[in-house]
C-alpha cells in the first residue's frame, strides 16, 4: 500500500523527483536560506550595537563599506 498511496499523491515521483520539487529545493538552499542567516547576522550586529544601529551606523569607520550612502 506505500507506492500506491505515495502514487496517488505524487504520481511522477515513480521516476524519481520531479523537476519542480528540484528547483524549490534549490530556491531553498540559494535564496532564503542565505537571506536567513544574513538577517539573523545583520540582528545580532544591531543587538550588540544599540546606538550605532539607531543612528544608521554615522559614527562607524568608514573603512569597509556596510550598508546604503548617505546623499549629502
Amino acid at each position: 500500500m506505500g507506492v500506491e498511496h505515495s502514487l496517488l499523491f505524487f504520481p511522477a515521483w515513480a521516476n524519481g523527483f520531479p523537476s519542480d520539487f528540484l528547483i524549490l529545493h534549490f530556491f531553498v538552499g540559494a535564496v532564503i536560506f542565505p537571506f536567513n542567516m544574513i538577517h539573523a547576522k545583520a540582528r545580532s550586529f544591531d543587538s550588540q550595537n544599540p546606538k550605532q544601529a539607531a543612528n544608521g551606523y554615522k559614527d562607524s569607520g568608514n573603512s569597509s563599506f556596510y550598508g546604503f550612502e548617505e546623499i549629502k
